[in-house]
């Protein structure tokens, strides 16, 4: 993860302010819970998650969150985000337990239920005083930013990325080598699927020539697949 910028109470009033000009009366529902779980997204902009938005949206303000967050559920807030290397969505889900004033954050990889961490807070230690939930400056509005920072990097972020499943770019290279970070020596099966893969045996391109070959990932593991089977099945005939 990159060094955070968020790294004082001063840091995270300018983060929130970058997230919502209007100040904590600009949200849809002025709520401590809000305030709060917007203060959870900006940790993780922070941290290099990039919030996914619709086809059309303006992409251009990084902190911003995706439309409708702070309306979209009743005492839930949801943020979705990808992250450069890491193939899912990866989702940070604040819900608000009103009669104990805690709020569980929850980040979960989509489609991999098993990567899912979880954090209790208590609002009120975060935004004490919710006469300021209707002011339109950030400053003084959230608490104990210091702490919250290396709590959700300890106990969401860092495990959240660990497990998280990383995307593999598969290149088709020369006869000799055809997978992306495997350059060592080729068996037989796999130096006739090169020759399968690029059959000019021209540099890489398609068949020698300019421009990227791209082959999706799921033919290449099919090909793989066949051409190890037709291989043995060679050398047991023979």
């Amino acid at each position: 993860m990159p060094a955070p910028a968020i790294t004082s109470a001063q840091k995270m009033e300018w983060a929130l302010a970058l997230a919502e000009p209007r100040g904590p009366g600009g949200l849809g529902e002025p709520d401590a819970g809000a305030v709060l779980a917007l203060a959870c997204h900006c940790v993780m902009v922070d941290n290099g998650f990039l919030c996914t938005r619709p086809s059309g949206d303006d992409a251009s303000n990084k902190w911003a969150p995706q439309p409708r967050w702070s309306v979209e559920l009743k005492d839930e807030w949801v943020f979705r985000y990808s992250m450069p290397g890491k193939r899912n969505t990866l989702v940070l889900h604040c819900s608000l337990q009103r009669a104990s004033g805690r709020m569980l954050a929850h980040t979960i990889e989509a489609g991999n239920e098993r990567n899912s961490h979880l954090l209790g807070l208590m609002v009120e230690k975060y935004v004490p005083d919710a006469a300021n939930l209707g002011s339109r400056s950030w400053e003084g509005v959230l608490q104990h930013s210091e702490a919250l920072v290396p709590m959700m990097q300890q106990h969401l972020l860092s495990p959240l990325l660990e497990a998280a499943e990383d995307v593999i770019e598969t290149a088709c290279s020369t006869g000799e080598t055809w997978a992306a970070g495997n350059a060592g020596a080729r068996s037989p099966a796999s130096r006739w699927l090169a020759a399968v893969m690029n059959p000019l045996g021209g540099a890489e391109g398609a068949g020698g020539g300019s421009g990227a070959y791209v082959v999706p990932a799921v033919l290449l593991t099919g090909l793989a697949v066949a051409a190890v089977a037709v291989y043995y099945a060679r050398r047991r005939k023979g």
